[in-house]
């Protein structure tokens, strides 16, 4: 059974979590890497300059401590197999899904493959495949289960 590395997990605890049980879960069944948790402003500015983020430092969820966002990707990770990310992200997503609906997460999942979380990845100008980040939170009044 796959599990993160030592680096993989330091990445992973700097995040919220609802990210953590999440990729913990996800581990579980697929082999996949944190790049980055949190990120420091002098992190989030050469992200930025290097066209990695759209925004800068401190407009992005991984500057949050703990941090909103992870960036991860299927491993060993290939970068030109976008297939393989599509697969990936879909798996990340129904296992967030499965989270949420039995109430062990408490917010919704996006990726940046799909932004605007419509389904279709086609109409995305800015595509960041190993990036999920916490969508909208469950409201206070929804029961679960």
């Amino acid at each position: 059974m796959p599990r993160f590395s030592d680096n993989s997990q330091e990445r992973l605890d700097s995040c919220h979590p609802d990210l953590q049980r999440l990729f913990k879960e996800v581990v579980r069944g697929f082999d996949c890497s944190v790049l980055c948790g949190h990120r420091s402003k002098a992190e989030q500015q050469k992200v930025f300059e290097q066209g990695l983020s759209q925004v800068q430092f401190p407009n992005s969820k991984h500057n949050i401590t703990p941090s909103r966002a992870v960036d991860v990707p299927p491993y060993p990770i290939d970068w030109k197999d976008l297939p393989r990310f599509h697969l990936f992200a879909g798996y990340v997503l129904g296992i967030a899904n499965q989270l949420y609906q039995r109430g062990e997460i408490d917010h919704r999942i996006r990726w940046g493959g799909d932004w605007d979380s419509d389904t279709l990845t086609s109409d995305e100008r800015f595509r960041d495949l190993p990036h999920f980040e916490l969508g909208q939170s469950r409201p206070a009044d929804e029961v679960v289960g």
